[in-house]
């Protein structure tokens, strides 16, 4: 698939089974589109701050050709803000952002906390409650600060976020937690009127049940989540790391945690395929990769090796960033449209 090769919307998405889709390009492709049908643009590392609808992450990439993620929806959308939320949203979906400055909180966790139960309340009141996915990306991810982790911290705020919801863990979305070196703590989110379909990794236990080792709160969020929609679905794979069970494995080895990545995201594609009968054979059927890498200098070796994995039907962007764990040194998200037989 290559990413430059991207038809304007009025063509391609007002005939599609989906809703929306997300594609990567190059920055100065997004003008082929009507403004009211993008959701977002994401950029990482740089954005242009006068355009609403842009979205910068402060990851750097580690490819020489700048790439733009962009979320294109099939009918027009509207735009808002309420409180510290801005949004875009149709009759079908609701996108969310919210960015905070973590020096006007005590602490993460009060930050996470008020994050989380800012979007909670606030997609009850537009009524789309059920989230699909959701990005986490806030600096220093493994520093400790007041003898715990900072991602531990984080933990706690968003489980203090969901917990007031009724058997909350059946409900979670599949979500992202990437590092970042510096910028403000942002949350982005989709939510639709009806609910997914949470998807979990038989090799792995699910994230919120791990053991108390890795925070006094489990991460709260599912492997996958499957969205059906009338016509096609789509799944989400989370950021994917080489843990099995709840332990990490092969610490020193990049290559062979790549492995156990990829195997860990086959197995999700296994149970969408052979329990959720869907129409997707194996890794090479997805349509997007992004792989967050913690040290630079492994970044030729990771493409070269997951190239020969997946083929060129996938499109991937590689940004350089820090895992939840700091015994982990890549983690790789995935996403793909499954209307037809792949």
């Amino acid at each position: 698939m290559s990413v430059s090769h991207i038809k304007p919307a009025t063509k391609s998405l007002k005939n599609s089974n989906a809703p929306f889709h997300i594609v990567l390009c190059k920055p100065e492709l997004i003008s082929n589109y009507h403004s009211d049908q993008v959701i977002s643009a994401i950029n990482y590392g740089s954005a242009d701050a006068a355009d609403p609808n842009s979205l910068a992450i402060e990851l750097e990439q580690l490819s020489p050709d700048s790439l733009c993620e962009l979320w294109i929806a099939r009918d027009k959308l509207t735009s808002g803000r309420e409180g510290d939320i801005k949004f875009r949203k149709n009759n079908e979906l609701l996108f969310g952002k919210i960015s905070l400055d973590e020096n006007s909180f005590d602490n993460l966790e009060d930050c996470s906390n008020y994050a989380y139960s800012s979007i909670l309340n606030f997609i009850h009141k537009k009524e789309f409650p059920n989230i699909i996915r959701m990005w986490n990306y806030f600096p220093k991810i493994t520093k400790n600060e007041n003898t715990i982790e900072r991602y531990q911290s984080f933990c706690i705020g968003r489980y203090n976020g969901f917990k007031h919801i009724a058997e909350f863990e059946r409900q979670l979305p599949a979500a992202t937690a990437i590092g970042t070196q510096k910028g403000r703590f942002t949350v982005y989110f989709l939510a639709t009127t009806k609910a997914g379909v949470q998807v979990e990794n038989p090799r792995q236990i699910s994230a919120y049940h791990y053991p108390e080792q890795y925070s006094p709160k489990s991460p709260s969020f599912a492997r996958a989540t499957l969205k059906h929609w009338p016509s096609t679905t789509q799944f989400f794979i989370s950021g994917t790391a080489s843990i099995v069970g709840h332990e990490t494995l092969h610490e020193e080895n990049v290559l062979i945690q790549l492995e156990e990545i990829l195997k860990n995201i086959e197995a999700l594609v296994e149970t969408v395929r052979d329990t959720h009968q869907q129409p997707i054979r194996d890794i090479t059927g997805l349509s997007l990769m992004k792989v967050y890498i913690r040290h630079p200098e492994h970044f030729t070796m990771i493409k070269e090796a997951l190239s020969q994995r997946i083929g060129k039907n996938v499109s991937v962007i590689y940004l350089q960033g820090d895992i939840c764990r700091a015994n982990l040194l890549l983690e790789i998200e995935a996403y793909a449209e499954l209307g037809t037989e792949n």
